[in-house]
């Protein structure tokens, strides 16, 4: 990790930390001593292993894209990189560090860029689709179940307009999906812009590279409208699965804490706060998660115990992930010295 990555951490968990005690200092008192005393910690290990199995799934999944292309990629090759982009997903603005980590270790697993960079490029597509499907359904059903006496009409509201905000914008990339050349002229553009100073044969062979790899991208999204189409269904439900792991767990704390599920209205709130948080905001949500957590989850929670379970709710979410995220990443860095010193050694012999 560079210095700027390690800024952009520190950043990051200095704001979640300084939000968690402010949260903390607003909501406590003697009630949230007792609430702390009669948490039970079963439950808390459960929320726990209900993320790790939603780290399996996703990992799981990219072997399933991979495999419907002709790629085999080890189960545990795939969790490592899961867990690694996670870390770096931590520290960037809509969590979008760690497409970059799994495209780079699915290369490392021999699958071509312009593959690696479909797979994760569907993967994230799938999720936004999700999420849109999720919240128009959910708040439906939060309609229908008369919940919106509940929620403050501005929040409604709000979440209604980042719901359309978001239907544009995979709207947007769908025709982009289907138009190469629009994508091809964008790119050029791009790159010609950017390269001013270079060379005309070194932009040349470059956008030569990059025109190859648009062929090559678009050919695999084909593939998966065609014979590939399997694993873009596969993908699609075990994105669910994901979801319905990550989207207990707010369900599960409350339990821990002697309170009811509330898994209707709790996954409403965390639909819309993942809406939030796809907003390129603070390095990794940091803060805006914190306080969107507190400002929904206290209308259904008792004031005093709401920065409990905001803190809890954070340890499982989003400090793990920067811990297993760590773990992952020096797995990364020393297989990749290990390969480098191989390499020296024959360079040598």
């Amino acid at each position: 990790m560079d210095a700027k990555q390690k800024k952009w951490l520190w950043l990051s968990i200095g704001l979640s930390m300084v939000i968690l005690l402010v949260v903390l200092v607003l909501t406590f008192d003697e009630d949230t001593v007792e609430a702390l005393k009669n948490l039970n910690p079963w439950y808390l290990l459960l929320a726990f292993c209900l993320h790790m199995l939603a780290m399996c799934v996703w990992a799981v999944r990219i072997q399933v894209m991979c495999k419907a292309l002709g790629y085999v990629i080890p189960f545990f090759h795939s969790l490592n990189m899961v867990c690694a982009g996670q870390l770096v997903a931590s520290i960037t603005p809509s969590q979008i560090g760690g497409e970059p980590v799994r495209i780079h270790e699915l290369y490392k697993a021999n699958m071509p860029i312009a593959d690696a960079t479909a797979v994760v490029l569907i993967e994230r597509l799938l999720e936004a689709v999700l999420l849109v499907i999720g919240v128009i359904i959910g708040m439906g059903l939060f309609s229908l179940a008369g919940g919106e006496g509940l929620v403050p009409d501005y929040m409604i509201t709000a979440a209604w307009i980042g719901t359309g905000f978001f239907v544009g914008l995979l709207v947007l990339i769908i025709v982009l999906f289907s138009r190469p050349d629009w994508v091809r002229k964008i790119t050029f553009k791009t790159v010609k812009f950017f390269t001013k100073k270079w060379e005309t044969e070194r932009v040349e062979k470059l956008i030569t590279q990059i025109d190859e790899a648009i062929d090559r991208l678009f050919l695999t999204f084909r593939m998966f409208t065609g014979k590939a189409r399997m694993g873009l269904i596969l993908g699609f439900l075990l994105s669910v699965v994901f979801w319905v792991c990550e989207y207990s767990i707010a369900s599960v704390i409350m339990m821990g804490l002697g309170y009811p599920p509330n898994l209707l209205i709790s996954i409403v709130f965390q639909l819309i706060i993942a809406i939030i948080l796809m907003l390129p905001t603070t390095p990794g949500g940091a803060g805006i998660a914190e306080i969107s957590y507190a400002a929904f989850y206290s209308l259904i929670l008792p004031t005093s115990v709401v920065g409990l379970f905001v803190i809890l709710q954070r340890l499982i979410m989003y400090y793990s992930n920067i811990l297993i995220g760590f773990i992952a990443s020096f797995r990364i860095v020393k297989r990749e010295a290990a390969n480098e010193k191989v390499e020296i050694q024959e360079g040598q012999g």
